[in-house]
């Protein structure tokens, strides 16, 4: 006989649910603030080499 029943698994998928809802947010808001970080970096550059070609 099988020693789980469905309440158990059932509680078990809950708790992995429960346990995605707080990691997903986490992960996303590192990609942003990574990427975001990258896209203002390659911008400063951009705009510096601009400010020189402007000296000139």
């Amino acid at each position: 006989m099988n020693s789980l029943n469905s309440g158990d698994i059932l509680f078990s998928f809950v708790s992995i649910f429960g346990l995605l809802f707080y990691i997903v947010p986490i992960i996303f808001i590192i990609w942003f603030a990574i990427s975001t970080t990258k896209q203002l970096k390659r911008q400063s550059t951009l705009l510096e080499e601009i400010n020189e070609k402007l000296k000139r």
